[in-house]
């Protein structure tokens, strides 16, 4: 089991945390209960980091990751301004 698999599982209740690329905030991750929800702030900069996981070596496994939290029940939610996707 990966360090990630067991943060999620030991997550409860809600918490809050941004991603920076560089000095600038790309996105902010929230967890409520099941739900992750991911607000794009800067989309361009989330389009680089999110081109830097794909790229690298890990970029395969991370997207196993939103399957496995897919399958342990997580609703994943991404938002810029009045957009939102469901994943």
């Amino acid at each position: 089991m990966s360090i990630l698999e067991e943060i999620f599982r030991s997550i409860v209740g809600r918490v809050h945390f941004r991603v920076y690329l560089g000095k600038a905030p790309a996105a902010e991750i929230e967890f409520k209960d099941k739900d992750i929800i991911v607000n794009i702030i800067h989309p361009i900069i989330a389009l680089e980091l999110g081109i830097e996981e794909l790229l690298s070596k890990k970029g395969a496994k991370d997207m196993n990751m939103i399957e496995k939290l897919k399958k342990a029940g997580y609703n994943i939610k991404i938002r810029y301004k009045m957009f939102e996707l469901d994943i």
